[in-house]
């Protein structure tokens, strides 16, 4: 693959990364969150009826909300990097690869899969 070519996949799949999100709101609509990647919580809006619920109970739901939100953003950011790698991803937990494959893999002719 031409270096051009790598470089400008490398910024299309920077620019997904940082502007990816996901919005979620309980059942209940008690919370509701905008999560980033990485985990990060980027906003936590609690409506009124959030305050029928003990301390305790609201911080479960709390993170069950973000826990979901962030599965979702998840898989939402995998189908986009599929798309902008043609289905070259990994799974997140997968080892790194080595130098060496990798330099295998950028040698690799695109032609030879067809």
């Amino acid at each position: 693959m031409d270096p051009q070519a790598i470089a400008e996949r490398a910024r299309r799949i920077r620019e997904a990364v940082a502007a990816a999100s996901t919005e979620l709101t309980s059942e209940d609509h008690a919370v509701t969150v905008v999560v980033g990647p990485g985990g990060s919580v980027r906003e936590l809006h609690l409506s009124s009826r959030a305050f029928r619920y003990s301390g305790a109970e609201l911080g479960d739901l709390v993170v069950r909300t973000i826990r979901e939100a962030n599965g979702l953003l998840q898989r939402d950011l995998a189908e986009t990097l599929g798309e902008l790698t043609d289905g070259h991803t990994r799974e997140p937990f997968a080892p790194l690869p080595t130098p060496a494959q990798l330099r295998a893999e950028l040698d690799r002719d695109p032609g030879a899969d067809r």
